[in-house]
């Protein structure tokens, strides 16, 4: 089947903005000098960052258990698989597309309807970017940065606070904030009206559902404890390239290149990811050639094993290679039939839910 016009343009976009972001990487680096960094790495610090980075990512699925639970209660080692899986998949396709594809597995396997499963991952999402563009600002606040750095986190803190009101509103008020954003569908056409109203409603579900104080403090504590977990895993590789950095950099340079590829663009942020650790770490005092090293070394070894084991648990599951193509939402408006039978959390039954 041949790909549509759009997911052409799509792929051809995030081709060009990774080739872009690694020109800026390569062109200003002495290529003999860039392989000796590489051949004075030290491989036992590699040892000693992956149980740390699996815990991570182990971190990572209950958090995002303790946000389904109120639509499903599916042991960890099944959220483990599916958020191992939609990794894999944002880090092969382009536009983040493993997003979409864990809410349908989701879906598939346990009947949460795919709207609800989307709003849970919209509340992780609203956490980390806000998390992480707080801790980017504190760390060019301390320590300085290049305009490239001060242009991001300006661009990112700006964008995840209004996201991150957004959300708050729609927690405190679901009611209001329903009628809110359904008036903004009136300028939609009359047949597209009613289908999106109900995925609206069930978008919204999936982010009302998560109620009391308990959960979404649980919530937020696992958070700062994954990207603590992943700021280490940073820090470790960067003990074995000898970059000389405080481990407080570590945090600035996990906030940055995480940020860098939250837009959709490329698949694995590819391009993007390596010219923004590279962009920190040269700020706080590694060589070019030691901080270009890192950050390709870095990308690798986070992107590649996850990738390897997720596409390993498409297999294992039998759940095939298909899942990873994501199915798109009823062009017509529509409500299919699997979903509409799926549960999911009405608005009004979280309207007395407080963060």
């Amino acid at each position: 089947m041949r790909p549509s016009r759009a997911t052409a343009l799509r792929l051809a976009i995030g081709l060009l903005v990774s080739a872009v972001f690694l020109v800026l990487l390569l062109r200003q680096v002495d290529r003999g000098e860039l392989a000796d960094a590489l051949r004075d790495v030290e491989p036992v610090w590699f040892l000693i960052a992956a149980p740390v980075y699996a815990l991570t990512l182990w971190v990572r699925a209950l958090r995002w258990r303790v946000l389904i639970r109120p639509h499903t209660d599916i042991g960890r080692g099944e959220t483990a698989s599916l958020l191992l899986i939609g990794m894999a998949a944002n880090n092969v396709l382009p536009v983040r597309a493993g997003e979409l594809v864990r809410a349908m597995l989701l879906h598939r396997r346990h009947g949460v309807d795919r709207f609800v499963a989307l709003g849970s991952i919209a509340i992780e999402r609203a956490m980390d970017g806000a998390l992480l563009a707080l801790v980017l600002a504190l760390t060019l606040l301390i320590g300085g940065g290049s305009g490239a750095l001060r242009t991001l986190a300006v661009v990112m803190t700006a964008g995840f606070l209004v996201g991150g009101l957004l959300m708050v509103a729609v927690v405190r008020s679901p009611r209001r904030s329903r009628a809110w954003l359904a008036g903004l569908l009136r300028f939609a056409p009359g047949r597209l009206r009613p289908g999106l109203l109900s995925w609206l409603d069930r978008f919204l579900g999936g982010i009302t559902a998560v109620r009391g104080r308990r959960a979404w403090a649980a919530a937020l504590a696992l958070t700062v404890a994954t990207w603590a977990g992943e700021a280490a895993t940073y820090g470790l590789i960067g003990v074995a390239f000898d970059l000389g950095l405080e481990w407080w950099h570590y945090a600035g340079l996990a906030s940055a290149t995480n940020l860098a590829i939250a837009a959709p663009s490329t698949a694995g942020g590819l391009g993007p990811f390596e010219f923004f650790a590279r962009e920190v770490a040269v700020v706080f005092g590694a060589g070019a050639a030691a901080g270009t090293a890192y950050a390709l070394v870095l990308h690798a070894y986070i992107l590649i094993p996850v990738v390897v084991i997720g596409l390993g648990l498409l297999w294992t599951r039998d759940i095939g290679f298909g899942a990873l193509r994501p199915a798109a939402p009823p062009s017509d408006g529509a409500v299919d039939e699997v979903d509409a039978a799926a549960p999911s959390a009405p608005l009004e039954r979280t309207t007395g839910g407080r963060p």
